[in-house]
C-alpha cells in the first residue's frame, strides 16, 4: 500500500516537470511580432538648446524617465551607460522571477533618436537565444513606452522624441540626438521648446 502512494507521487511530479518543460517549450518558441517603430514622427519647430551631457549625465536623466514610466508596472527597469548602454530588468517565466542583463551598441537614427543593436543578454542562468530573451523582456511587462523591442531584428529603440520635459504648466520641451559616442564621453543633445501658436 506504501509502495503505491510513492508511485503515485512519484508519476505527479514527473507530470508536473513535463507541463513545466512543455509550457516553457511553449513559451520561448512561439511566435510574437516585433513593436512598431514610430514612422510618422511629427517634426517638432522651435527654439533649439544644445546641451553637452557624459555617459553619466545621460544615465541620470534616463533612469529618471523610465522610472517614471515604469512606476505602476512590475517591470523594474534601469539603464547603465559606460562604453554601451546596458539594460537591467526582471522576467516572469514559469512564475519564478529572474534578473535580466542586455547590452546594446547605440546609434542615432536621421530623428534624433537612439537604435540600440543588441550585443550581449543573460536571464538568470539560462542559455536560450538572444532573439528569444528579448522576446520574453518584451512580453513579460509594460515597458516605456518610449521603449521598443524588436527580437527579430535583436535590437530596441529609444524614442527621444517622444520623452516630454515640463518647462511651465503649458509647455513640454522634446529631446533629440545629435552626438552619441561612448567611447570618448561626448554626447549631444538638443532641446527643443515648442513655438507658441
Amino acid at each position: 500500500m506504501m509502495k503505491n502512494k510513492w508511485k503515485v507521487a512519484f508519476f505527479g511530479l514527473l507530470a508536473l516537470i513535463i507541463i513545466a518543460f512543455v509550457a516553457l517549450f511553449v513559451v520561448v518558441t512561439s511566435s510574437s511580432e516585433d513593436q512598431a517603430i514610430p514612422k510618422n514622427l511629427a517634426q517638432i519647430d522651435g527654439s533649439e538648446v544644445t546641451v553637452n551631457a557624459t555617459a553619466n549625465d545621460f544615465e541620470t536623466l534616463a533612469n529618471h524617465f523610465i522610472s517614471d514610466a515604469t512606476a505602476d508596472t512590475q517591470m523594474p527597469m534601469k539603464m547603465f551607460v559606460d562604453k554601451d548602454i546596458t539594460l537591467t530588468s526582471k522576467v516572469s517565466v514559469l512564475g519564478a522571477t529572474l534578473p535580466v542583463t542586455m547590452d546594446f551598441e547605440p546609434s542615432i537614427d536621421d530623428k534624433g533618436n537612439l537604435i540600440l543593436e543588441q550585443t550581449s543578454i543573460e536571464i538568470g542562468r539560462l542559455n536560450i537565444p538572444p532573439t528569444t530573451a528579448l522576446k520574453l523582456v518584451k512580453d513579460s511587462g509594460k515597458l516605456p513606452d518610449f521603449i521598443t523591442i524588436q527580437p527579430s531584428k535583436n535590437q530596441a529603440y529609444i524614442n527621444l522624441n517622444a520623452i516630454r520635459i515640463p518647462i511651465s504648466k503649458k509647455v513640454d520641451a522634446h529631446l533629440r540626438a545629435t552626438k552619441f559616442d561612448l567611447t570618448n564621453d561626448e554626447i549631444e543633445l538638443k532641446v527643443i521648446i515648442p513655438s507658441k501658436e
